[in-house]
């Protein structure tokens, strides 16, 4: 079974792919494109987890990846290129991918940088490429065919439904990232906080 996701938040992504075990499907594959590959399972007693991480060469990330596989963990999502990893094992034992406070704090920093980061990645490149967002206060301005509302009959409707697609695309783009960069400011502000519960 396939299922697309997108998540925000690292954390409801982990819970969610772990009520998934609970209920009969394990994830054995990620990509990143949000499409999760599941498989029925009779076997509960698993748990997946998640990190953030970027390497600087190959050399590292195979490190990495050694590292982990050599406490049992299983790697099910992610590549060198991208910021989340995805592992899982079996129930028996250490089911925590970072087992001490100094770990969980690094995460926690990293998961901070990286919304941090895509926050203001997405405001700047909405800034560069819509500065002119305020000039579509409504749909109804994001229409640029002179003289469209004082046509008639066939005449507008036809340049109506011509241009709709672009007035679609030239109001909602630039708003629906700033909507994306406010969750990603959400959540790194999320994390703050938890890192300074655990400080």
């Amino acid at each position: 079974m396939k299922k697309f996701r997108m998540f925000i938040d690292a954390r409801k992504e982990e819970r969610w792919l772990n009520t998934m075990i609970q209920n009969g499907w394990i994830c054995k594959k990620v990509n990143s494109f949000g499409i999760y590959h599941f498989e029925k399972t009779n076997i509960l007693e698993h748990v997946i987890r998640l990190d953030s991480q970027t390497f600087k060469s190959t050399e590292m990330y195979q490190q990495y990846i050694q590292l982990y596989e050599d406490y049992g963990w299983q790697h099910i999502g992610g590549s060198r290129c991208s910021s989340s990893q995805y592992w899982t094992k079996s129930t028996n034992g250490l089911n925590e991918l970072f087992s001490d406070t100094a770990s969980e704090k690094a995460y926690l920093q990293r998961l901070m940088s990286y919304y941090g980061s895509f926050t203001l990645s997405l405001l700047l490149f909405t800034f560069i490429l819509f500065n002119n967002t305020v000039q579509y206060p409504s749909l109804k301005s994001a229409y640029f065919t002179p003289g469209l509302w004082d046509k008639e009959g066939m005449s507008f409707l036809t340049a109506f439904l011509f241009e709709t697609p672009l007035a679609l695309s030239r109001f909602s783009i630039p708003w629906f990232m700033i909507i994306c960069s406010i969750i990603c400011a959400i959540a790194y502000l999320r994390y703050k906080k938890e890192l300074e519960k655990i400080a």
